[in-house]
């Protein structure tokens, strides 16, 4: 803003001091036109001036009405000749036609203000005082045409004081406009910038505030996940001791029952057909307690890293149905997983394994384990039918716990279950889970 005020400074300040040297000069002009306007017939003529008229010149510019202000004087013809001067050494000669004078051969009144460059105003400049040179065209009577240009040199010190006044007030309008805005522009500045400022704290308070937030939701999220962790070990261990309760409680009553049973009908050959049915009852009793408490009962997870839980569950399948299982990876050593995390995983693999084993018509199954930073993954792939992938949301087995119950069951503690399926192209259901720390 201070480079473009002192620019714009600069041209106002120009454009008035132009201004205020043409009129001042235009008004000079009319007035020594209206008294050398009478010889302009002689001025026209290739002829050098009259005595007479060289005489009434001499008077004209040395009376007190034009000395008062005209200091020096010259009267030009066509083509740069000096016909009449207040300095008689130049009368006679031919100079270079200056803009100015050119100018006003045009019938143009042309002034300049302390300009004392051309050749001819070497006796100006040595008067060392501030001068208004002036070029009034002289017009013939009749036809109107410039038949000469008559220069003159006016007193310019009341001039210069215009000028000056001229000049300070431009610059005083100019600052004070300039001043006001840039003022303004700061008024502004430091409303924008407290505005801002105060947009600042209030984002910083907010932030401040989602982070309390989101640490208390992460807090809440670890202590929700947590408990269903020792909720879920919590309910396993009690389906345990129901499995162990049945196993030695009603299963060993049953046996003691069935084999009393067994001796009263050697005793007895006349029994009925009613003490077989007790007897073919106490059988088909005794295998469903067996097999619900096979499927309770669950190795001691506590004492047992998590390799070796993928192993059992692996070999109890392989025990159980016959079916090829090839086990590849293995978990970190050090792998940070609860009696919780063990327990799905344990589980994930019945489920998976015995799904594949019902359904996929795959002679072969494969189970990978991979493990990164903070996680494991469980995969189970088969390379048999397959199924939709919306089927895998309802898919129930007798006695398991289905995919959705496996990915509840998952989620409940941080983790995921995913499911990859196509008719014919086999299926890949793996199991990721945070490690306890990381959860």
């Amino acid at each position: 803003m201070t480079v473009t005020a002192t620019i714009v400074g600069l041209w106002v300040s120009s454009r008035v001091e132009q201004g205020v040297v043409q009129s001042s000069a235009s008004a000079a002009a009319d007035y020594v036109e209206t008294f050398v306007a009478p010889l302009a017939d002689e001025f026209g003529t290739a002829q050098p001036l009259s005595r007479p008229a060289q005489q009434a010149l001499a008077e004209l510019f040395s009376s007190p009405a034009a000395a008062e202000n005209v200091v020096s004087y010259k009267i030009w013809r066509a083509g740069g000749e000096v016909i009449m001067a207040s300095d008689p050494d130049i009368v006679g000669q031919v100079f270079e036609e200056s803009d100015d004078l050119k100018l006003a051969w045009t019938g143009t009144v042309a002034a300049s203000y302390e300009d004392h460059g051309d050749d001819e105003d070497a006796r100006e400049a040595a008067l060392g005082i501030p001068l208004l040179e002036v070029y009034s065209p002289v017009h013939a009577y009749f036809t109107g045409e410039v038949v000469a240009v008559v220069e003159f040199y006016q007193n310019g010190t009341v001039l210069a004081a215009d000028l000056a006044e001229a000049r300070l007030r431009s610059w005083l309008v100019v600052g004070s406009a300039f001043l006001a805005s840039g003022l303004a522009l700061f008024g502004i500045v430091v409303a924008g910038g407290r505005t801002i400022d105060r947009q600042r704290r209030m984002l910083e308070t907010q932030l401040a505030e989602t982070k309390r937030i989101s640490a208390q939701n992460a807090a809440l999220r670890m202590r929700v996940v947590s408990a269903s962790s020792r909720a879920v070990a919590q309910t396993e261990r009690w389906v345990r001791q129901i499995g162990g309760d049945l196993h030695d409680g009603p299963a060993q009553h049953l046996a003691l029952a069935s084999l009393r049973l067994d001796s009263l009908l050697n005793d007895d050959q006349k029994s009925g057909a009613d003490a077989q049915a007790v007897r073919g009852a106490l059988e088909a009793s005794m295998q469903e307690l067996r097999a619900i408490s096979r499927g309770l009962a669950l190795p001691d997870l506590d004492q047992i890293d998590l390799a070796t839980v993928i192993e059992r569950a692996v070999q109890e399948h392989r025990k159980r149905t016959g079916t090829e299982v090839d086990l590849t990876g293995r978990p970190p050593v050090n792998d940070g997983f609860d009696y919780a995390r063990k327990l799905c995983v344990y589980r994930f693999l019945q489920e998976t394994l015995s799904n594949a084993a019902r359904h996929s018509g795959s002679a072969r199954v494969k189970v990978h384990v991979r493990s990164d930073q903070s996680a494991v993954h469980v995969a189970v792939q088969d390379d048999g039918a397959g199924f939709d992938k919306e089927g895998a949301m309802t898919l129930r087995q007798d006695g398991g716990q289905g995919l959705m119950g496996l990915i509840d069951r998952a989620e409940s503690i941080g983790g995921a279950v995913t499911v990859e399926s196509n008719r014919g192209a086999g299926t890949t259901v793996t199991l990721t889970l945070q490690s306890e720390e990381t959860s």
